[in-house]
């Protein structure tokens, strides 16, 4: 539960300050019920200025004349300037950073104002001097370190990434190197299939690491097969995936182990089911490799995983933001077939008190110090550093008018759901309850548990490393900065002392490539600063979970209706080197924009797989005009799929949206009442084309009174019946009124015009630059006569005409 108190306080110089204070009190199934207090204040602009964290830490805030973050300073037993100066250039964005560590980070951009170069010096040495270089729409084409190499023993090195990308702007290729102190090297390839839905068909992935892993060399790769449902609905839904791998030590020789993964989705498309085999050597096939088995609540949040017995459990707050996250293996030991004895460890646990602070068992805890929404500093501690023991504050809403909680019951119920999880999943529970959640020994000490004796290990080890320290505030050293990339990914963490202990590199789509650890702390946040769950494989991005191996998320967007061009299970738009989906509900490109909300969409483009060049080249252009994420593509070749993209064309001020179909795909645009088709013999019958009525084809959702339609579908403009010869098709293109198709696609549309063509087929390759909404006047092609288009205005009237 949650207690929030809000008030103003009016300072001497007659600045108001809101004050916010919290009192939350979370449960920890079968360990404890624990509050924590914490306190914001905010000045008149609503910029944060100060926040006391639940260990009674102050962090202050302070801002330059332009009320741009420029300092962040701690004090707790002593004071730390977290961040002692943050620069910006003319246009406000970053430019330089430097930490009380003495780590200094330089930004550097191009005349576009995209990040060109990101350097970080920590330690006397350069760690970090990434090198950026893109395309004309702004796809990252490369990123290289070229820092120095580190001296032997230490973490670190060069790594460079090149990229490719197909027609729609989606990851194509991928290749990286690396290359590390102590004689380390690695390279990666990558190559990504993916088909005209967004949906991934192939991922082929191989990485080879020398001296890295241990003394020697390490092959490893997989190349995936994907497999889509059939069915109406489940179109987007994995059904199941092909995947052969291989992992060969010392020797270039590989053996494949061909596995196969099927799937199974809930009816609001949560994955459910991941049934695992494996091809073995003698030809037959093994159906029980493993298992997974998901549970989601009625709110799709992802509440249990059992992973062939590992049991992870979640809960979650009003806002849907994940709190407790609990974890163990259950053990049974069986005689002559007959059950005899178990265990069941359930001690294991993350509690998310908030973005600022996560308790785990054994009395650690971790603080996050932000600079805004970034995470720059995580500091560790536990109950000898704490102050308060959180198992001894008053209850949030304990003495609250009116109100009562009874925790008692509610620590009851959550000991349950572990049980019914359990059963749910057929999985034995032998676990021992402990009902007095008032000491909650396992909360802040050993309880005998294993998972508690590895912290209290870890308390000796750090103690140890912080010898020279003072007890209790030992504590206040073990400080760890981040040096993230351009992503946000964390790629190097540095200590007190500006000393690398822990560098990570990433393949593109989020696993990681390398990881080098020297400390007794190392970070969860990797990919995009996100939190990867050991326990399942999956990074917890907030509204979803992301799988990084298969690349998509475990269900479906929370704002799906919102999109219009991509599967709903798609990450990143596939291309995760310039989009970031910071809460998993949207993506935004690298300045923070969100893009692929569709009403930022300001041009559509439908298109039959005869304009596949052509509507690149449109897309392409409207990148160019529009800015990325601005254009939405829908290749169509019926009039039920042209039909329901049509309705769910969504966006603000629709600037253009383009038809272009040829041959029978014509049938999708639609005609009133009847429509001439071709007999073959030079004439045509008056009869009903595959095409319904337009009245049947529904009023776009987008706002399309400023857009121009533009109809790149031969003889739309004709104003006589002109039907096609023998050996043509059915078509829909024709009117039985003698009246253009693009004439009527302005008297039931709202645009703001509509242009056709008369032109035939041989000559649309050449129409593509030549339509402007802002001319009133249309050129005729070819330039030494010929047919010209019409263009009517959205009241029907002939604006011009050629002969």
């Amino acid at each position: 539960m949650i207690l929030t108190r809000c008030i103003s306080i009016s300072i001497d110089n007659g600045v108001t300050l809101n004050q916010t204070k919290t009192r939350r009190t979370l449960i920890v199934p079968n360990q404890a019920i624990a509050t924590y207090v914490t306190q914001w204040t905010y000045d008149s602009h609503n910029r944060l200025i100060e926040m006391i964290y639940p260990d009674e830490e102050k962090v202050t805030y302070s801002y330059n004349l332009g009320g741009l973050l420029e300092k962040v300073r701690g004090e707790k037993s002593y004071g730390y300037d977290y961040i002692t100066k943050l620069g910006y250039d003319k246009f406000e964005q970053r430019s330089y950073l430097k930490y009380c560590n003495g780590a200094e980070t330089f930004y550097t951009y191009d005349n576009r104002r995209r990040l060109s170069n990101l350097a970080v010096n920590s330690g006397g040495a350069s760690i970090m001097d990434n090198a950026y270089t893109f395309d004309a729409v702004s796809n990252v084409l490369s990123v290289a370190n070229n820092a120095s190499l580190p001296a032997n023993g230490n973490a670190g090195g060069q790594m460079s990434h090149t990229y490719t990308y197909d027609g729609l702007y989606r990851l194509a290729t991928a290749t990286g190197t690396y290359t590390g102190a102590d004689n380390k090297s690695a390279s990666y390839t990558l190559a990504m299939g993916y088909d005209n839905m967004h949906r991934i068909k192939s991922k082929s992935q191989h990485l080879t690491q020398d001296n890295v892993q241990f003394n020697g060399t390490l092959n490893v790769g997989y190349d995936l097969t994907y497999t889509y449902g059939s069915e109406a609905g489940k179109k987007f839904q994995l059904e199941s995936v092909k995947d052969v791998n291989y992992r060969t030590e010392e020797t270039p020789e590989s053996q494949q182990i061909e596995n196969g993964h099927v799937y199974t989705y809930d009816k609001n498309g949560n994955l459910v089911y991941v049934n695992t085999s494996r091809m073995m050597k003698d030809g037959h096939k093994d159906n029980s490799v493993g298992e997974r088995k998901l549970i989601w609540d009625e709110e799709n949040r992802l509440l249990s995983v059992d992973d062939n017995g590992f049991v992870s459990n979640y809960w979650y707050d009003a806002d849907g933001e994940r709190t407790v996250k609990t974890s163990g293996e259950s053990d049974q030991v069986y005689v002559n077939g007959v059950f005899s004895g178990g265990s069941t460890n359930t001690a294991k646990f993350s509690l998310y008190v908030s973005p600022y602070l996560v308790a785990n068992q054994g009395g650690r805890y971790t603080k996050h110090i932000y600079a805004g929404s970034q995470r720059i500093v995580s500091k560790v501690g536990d109950f000898a550093s704490y102050g308060s023991d959180p198992r001894r504050i008053e209850y949030a809403g304990a003495n609250t008018d009116g109100l009562s909680v009874d925790y008692k019951s509610k620590y009851a119920a959550q000991q349950q759901v572990i049980k019914d999880n359990y059963k749910f999943f057929d999985v034995p529970y032998n676990g021992t309850d402990n009902d007095n959640y008032a000491d909650g020994e396992g909360f802040c000490c050993n309880d005998g548990s294993m998972e508690a004796a590895v912290a209290q290990a870890r308390k000796a080890q750090t103690r140890a490393v912080s010898r020279s320290f003072k007890d209790p505030d030992n504590y206040e050293n073990l400080q760890f900065f981040y040096h993230p990339d351009h992503l946000g990914s964390s790629s190097f963490i540095t200590n007190l002392d500006g000393e690398v202990v822990q560098h990570i590199e990433y393949v593109p789509f989020g696993e990681v490539f390398i990881e080098e650890r020297n400390n007794v702390w190392n970070t969860p946040y990797l990919f995009n600063a996100k939190e990867f769950d050991e326990e399942t494989g999956m990074y917890y991005y907030g509204a979803r979970y992301y799988d990084p191996r298969i690349s998509l998320w475990m269900s479906t967007d929370p704002a799906q209706e919102e999109y219009y061009s991509h599967s709903s299970y798609c990450f990143s738009g596939n291309n995760p080197i310039i989009y970031i989906d910071y809460n998993g509900k949207e993506w935004t490109d690298l300045d923070g924009q969100v893009i692929t909300d569709t009403k930022n969409i300001k041009k559509f483009i439908f298109y039959s797989k005869d304009f596949s060049k052509q509507a690149k080249v449109q897309y392409n252009d409207g990148i160019k005009k529009y800015g990325a994420g601005s254009v939405a593509m829908s290749q169509t070749s019926t009039t039920q799929a042209f039909s329901e993209d049509w309705k769910n064309m969504n966006g603000t001020e629709i600037s253009e949206v383009l038809i272009m179909t040829h041959g029978k795909n014509q049938s999708i645009l639609v005609g009133e009442g009847q429509q001439f088709t071709a007999t073959g013999d030079g004439k045509t019958n008056i009869s009903r084309s595959p095409a319904p009525n337009i009245q049947d084809l529904p009023q776009p959702t987008g706002n399309i009174e400023n857009a121009m339609l533009y109809m790149y579908s031969c003889h739309s403009a004709d104003t006589n019946p002109h039907p096609h010869g023998e050996g043509d098709h059915q078509q829909g293109a024709l009117l039985g009124s003698q009246r253009p198709i693009a004439y009527v696609f302005a008297q039931y549309f709202k645009f703001y015009g509509v242009q056709g063509t008369s032109e035939s087929v041989n000559y649309h390759y050449g129409l593509m630059d030549l339509f402007s909404p802002s001319s009133d006047y249309l050129q005729p092609y070819p330039a030494n006569g010929g047919k010209w288009r019409i263009y009517y205005n959205s009241n029907n009237s002939l604006r011009k005409q050629g002969k």
